[in-house]
Formats: C-alpha cells, sequence, structure tokens
C-alpha cells in the first residue's frame, strides 16, 4: 500500500461547496477502503513448516531484541491395528477416513509451529491388503487426516518399515510426498539418502534423524542400506555433523529402541542417549515401547549436554490395550536462537496428557485422540455424550500415572487445559 497515495491537491480549497466537499469525502473513503481490501490476504494458508531455503522473512519486534523463537510438538507412535481398520472403513463407499481420530486434538498439533510423529506402519497400497500387527499396511488415507490436525513431519524408520519390504517403503514415501508430509528415516535412493531433512521453523533450522534398531528380521535388500536408517553410532556422528555443515541449528534425534512396554529405561537406553547427546544431538525423542518413559530437561542440569531426551513418548493412537499402552503426551517444546551467535535454547517445556478412547457408534468400535484434562472437564460439563462413567474412570487414572511418572524436577510441566 505504501505506492498508492491519495491527493486533492489540485482542488483549491476555497472554491469547494459544502455539497462538493461531501462528495470528494465519500469518494475517498470508498477508494481508501476498496485499497485496503486488495491488500487482505486471500487464498489458501501456507503450510507452518517451510522448506529450510529459502529463509521467512522475520519480523522487525524479533530482530530488535536479537532473537527468534519457534514452538515444536511432538507425539509418539502412530499406528493402525485391525480393529482401527475396520473404524475408519465405510462398506457403503469402500472407502477410509481417519477424520475423527484425530480432530478433538488438532488444535493443540496446530498450535505448535512444527508437529512431528512416528509413522509405525507402511502405506504400501490396497493391493497389498491393508493389515494390522504382526505385519502393518494401512491406508494412505490417514495421510491427510494427520495432515489436516497439524502434523507436519513423519519419521519412518521403525522395526515396521519392511512389513511389506522394499516395494511398502517406496509406496510409503511415494505417499507422504503426496500428502506434502516431510519425513525422515526411510529413502527410496542413496541420493535421497543423503539428503538429509532441514526445515526452518520461524527462522530456526531444524534438523531431523531417525533411526531404529532393526526390522523385525527382516532383511534389508542386498545394495538397498539406504531404504532403512539403522542405529548404528558411526553413521550417526557423521549425519549430525553433516546436517551441522549444511546449517542445523537444532538436530533432533529419533531413535526406535528399548523394551517394549517398560515404563523406565535400562541402562543400555541411557548409555545410548548419553552417546546421541555427545555425537551433537540437542533432543532426542524415543520410540518403540509404546509406553510413556521419562522425560529430562538437560538445559537444567550441570554438565549435560543436549537440550531435552524423552526416552519414549509412548502411543499417539493404537489399538493397543492394557496398562499405560493407551496413554500418551503431545510434547511442547519451544526453542530460542539468538541471532547474534547463532545459539539455540530451550526455554519452554510442557506436556499435554493423552489417551485412546474407545467408544461405540453406529454398531462399530471408533476410536479417538483426546487431551486428558479437557475431556475430563468436558464429561463433568456434559458437553461430551460420547464419555461414559468408565472412560471417566479411566482418565482420571491416566492423568495420575502420567504426572507421576514426569514428576521429576527436571521433566516438562503439565500445560493444563
Amino acid at each position: 500500500m505504501s505506492g498508492v497515495r491519495i491527493s486533492t491537491r489540485f482542488i483549491k480549497k476555497a472554491s469547494l461547496t459544502r455539497s462538493t466537499k461531501i462528495a470528494f469525502f465519500i469518494t475517498a473513503v470508498i477508494l481508501l477502503s476498496l485499497i485496503l481490501a486488495g491488500c487482505r490476504q486471500t487464498g489458501a494458508v501456507q503450510s507452518r513448516a517451510t522448506a529450510a531455503s529459502p529463509p521467512p522473512v522475520e519480523t522487525a519486534g524479533l530482530r530488535q531484541h536479537g532473537r527468534v523463537t519457534a514452538s515444536l510438538a511432538l507425539v509418539g507412535d502412530i499406528m493402525v491395528h485391525q480393529p482401527q481398520l475396520s473404524a475408519a472403513y465405510n462398506s457403503n463407499t469402500g472407502a477410509y477416513s481417519f477424520d475423527g481420530f484425530f480432530s478433538e486434538v488438532g488444535d493443540y498439533l496446530r498450535a505448535a509451529d512444527l508437529t512431528i510423529g512416528n509413522l509405525e506402519t507402511t502405506l504400501a497400497g490396497r493391493d497389498k491388503k491393508f493389515t494390522g500387527y504382526p505385519q502393518f499396511n494401512s491406508p494412505e488415507e490417514i495421510l491427510p487426516s494427520l495432515r489436516d490436525a497439524g502434523v507436519d513431519v513423519l519419521t519412518t524408520a521403525n522395526n515396521h518399515s519392511l512389513d511389506r519390504g522394499s516395494y511398502g517403503v517406496l509406496r510409503t514415501i511415494k505417499h507422504l510426498d503426496a500428502a506434502g508430509i516431510r519425513h525422515t528415516g526411510t529413502a527410496s535412493s542413496p541420493e535421497e539418502r543423503e539428503k538429509l531433512l532441514i526445515i526452518d521453523v520461524q527462522g530456526i533450522r531444524v534438523g531431523i534423524l531417525a533411526y531404529t534398531y532393526g526390522t523385525n528380521g527382516i532383511p534389508i535388500p542386498h545394495n538397498k542400506q539406504y531404504l532403512v536408517n539403522i542405529l548404528d553410532l558411526r553413521q550417526v556422528r557423521e549425519d549430525i555433523s553433516k546436517i551441522r555443515q549444511e546449517g542445523a541449528d537444532l538436530v533432533l534425534v529419533y531413535p526406535h529402541f528399548g523394551v517394549e512396554y517398560r515404563r523406565i529405561p535400562g541402562l543400555p537406553e541411557k548409555e545410548l542417549v548419553e552417546q546421541l547427546f555427545s555425537a551433537g544431538a540437542d533432543i532426542v525423542a524415543g520410540s518403540h515401547p509404546h509406553v510413556l518413559q521419562p522425560m529430562v530437561r538437560r538445559d537444567t542440569m550441570p554438565g549435560a549436554g543436549g537440550l531435552f531426551a524423552a526416552y519414549s513418548l509412548g502411543n499417539f493412537v493404537s489399538a493397543q490395550r492394557g496398562p499405560y499402552r493407551e496413554a500418551g503426551v503431545i510434547l511442547h517444546l519451544k526453542v530460542e536462537k539468538d541471532l547474534a551467535t547463532g545459539k539455540v535454547m530451550l526455554t519452554g517445556a510442557e506436556y499435554i496428557p493423552t489417551w485412546v478412547h474407545r467408544y461405540r457408534e453406529k454398531g462399530k468400535t471408533m476410536f479417538r485422540v483426546l487431551a486428558v484434562e479437557k475431556a475430563l472437564r468436558d464429561y463433568r460439563q456434559g458437553l461430551d455424550k460420547k464419555l461414559a462413567p468408565t472412560d471417566y474412570s479411566m482418565l482420571q487414572q491416566v492423568l495420575k500415572e502420567t504426572t507421576s511418572l514426569l514428576s521429576d524436577p527436571d521433566a516438562p510441566a503439565i500445560r493444563h487445559m
């Protein structure tokens, strides 16, 4: 608008009648309104996570303070078991939809500048048959539901990466690209394996790496080691060094490791996390146990490397039942970069407890992820008719267990709803 000017200097003030003045005033107001309307933003909203190059324009206020800030949301394992396939299937149309799975937590995922989760299934297509455990293959329709809920990045290195062989890896990557979701952990070629993922988030270049301890005994095809990132410390060190050289300000490492259903990490897991920090990781976010494990702010610990460790983020969505397997968190981290020094600091860490709710609707068992505290309040106020008294008791139990597990002084704080 700076190039548009309204001028009446060619009109001599002494020669204007009262009616003429009013007419010019009305004309000027209309013209100004049209100009302002033309300056309003139109069209589709742009993704919150943009490619690392070119960097976004920083606001004047942030530049004046010499810093930029960004918020990250991390969630755990995204799994699709057979009961979830049945819930998502529409027998009338033959199509799948997962929209209701994530609609209750979308606001909390979209509130972050960058949201990341672990996709623990393949998307190999209907012709390879959709199945749950023990070898997963899920409809690609889950991706737009995740994207619309706010997920920007999915890690793909886990013990189920090869459940449909190399074909499944390639089809999964193809569907992720088509859905506009960034990914890391598997690759379709040696060249793609070397293109490490860096995303510019509000002026902070975030590098994301993902690795798995193995692939459930399914061998990686000969001469195709690029398909899946195996958790090899030598390779991890090389990747962290390379991603730093390519300009990453902050490095997140996602190891798929540990012992399933164990709530406390063992000594091998603790030692590996220390080695990842020694290799240059800033944030470690673990997966595979399918239950929550402790989380620690490293920046508050004298002499500790890195910024934050989450040994296991638990399940975000699955059909697993039993103690602790239905619970997870949305972990919100806030980071700040000093523009003068390039140093990145952790300035906030909070978590939102979540729970996978099973309920009956139209003769089917359905699934949805709930924010625990909000769900408790909605039940008490009669706002959520899908919740039964038994659900309310389970929500109370999940809240108690989650806050007890994350009660260490160096743990993140709960974000109350």
